[in-house]
């Protein structure tokens, strides 16, 4: 428990020391209103984490993650042998435009 709650704490500490390093390192502030919207987010997913870890919804949490994730390399995959396609198509529609 005691580990638990040691780990939550250093959580809440490296969300600090991010905010602290992304605020002071903005050029301007015109990015400011957005930057504090997305790390209130996260503060907010930091905070529950505890809450997540006890109900089990973090193991629900990491299986859509890691299927995201295969999905997002499928995709790549999709993407590589599309553009292969094209150049294929490509080459042939110049080489038709070549022979008449």
């Amino acid at each position: 428990m005691t580990e638990a709650l040691y780990s939550w704490v250093e959580s809440l500490v490296c969300y600090y020391i991010l905010l602290s390093a992304v605020t002071n390192f903005l050029p301007d502030n015109s990015f400011k209103k957005y930057i504090q919207y997305y790390l209130g987010l996260l503060l907010i997913l930091v905070m529950l984490s505890p809450v997540f870890q006890v109900t089990g919804i973090q193991k629900e949490i990491d299986r859509c993650v890691e299927e995201m994730e295969e999905n997002l390399q499928d995709r790549e995959a999709w993407e590589k042998k599309a553009e292969s396609f094209e150049e294929n198509w490509q080459t042939v529609i110049q080489g038709q435009e070549v022979e008449p």
